[in-house]
């Protein structure tokens, strides 16, 4: 992965087990299946520092995400990611249009300024035609050297 690469991304998370936690003073469950995180990252360590710390299973509740990357029922299978310097709201729509659909209302979109549901969803189909329609909404919002990093499956 580009060390310094700032931009956006779209984590893949397989949920193997119920993941329980508490969200907006209620109690969720998040079924099994494949979703989508979708992120921003324009640190000093980029995307790559930022998918990193996703991956680290044990670490501080931050972010809504680290809800569930830090669960043991949930692993990062891989990243789509690509150097933009607007907001990871252009894949929402892009994603809703390809069948994915929203777990959780405000899910990692608590900063959003353009009224995303959320930016975390569901990819209703098998693991390969996940990663294909993110890679397509990608391209569909006209970003180039769109990059994928599988870490396992």
């Amino acid at each position: 992965m580009h060390e310094t690469l700032k931009g956006i991304y779209a984590l893949i998370i397989k949920v193997q087990e119920p993941i329980h936690f508490m969200f907006k003073r209620e109690n969720v469950c998040l079924k099994p299946g494949i979703y989508v995180y979708i992120g921003s990252a324009r640190g000093p360590g980029g995307v790559k520092a930022r998918v990193d710390r996703h991956r680290k299973p044990l670490k501080k509740i931050r972010w809504h995400i680290d809800n569930v990357t830090s669960s043991p029922h949930a692993r990062v299978l891989g990243v789509v990611f690509a150097s933009s310097p607007g907001p990871e709201c252009v894949l929402t729509p892009i994603l809703e249009d390809l069948g994915f659909t929203h777990p959780i209302k405000g899910f990692g979109s608590s900063d959003c300024k353009l009224g995303c549901y959320s930016h975390f969803l569901r990819c209703n189909s098998e693991i390969t035609k996940c990663y294909d329609d993110v890679r397509e909404a990608f391209k569909q919002s006209f970003l180039n050297d769109i990059r994928t990093v599988h870490f396992e499956s």
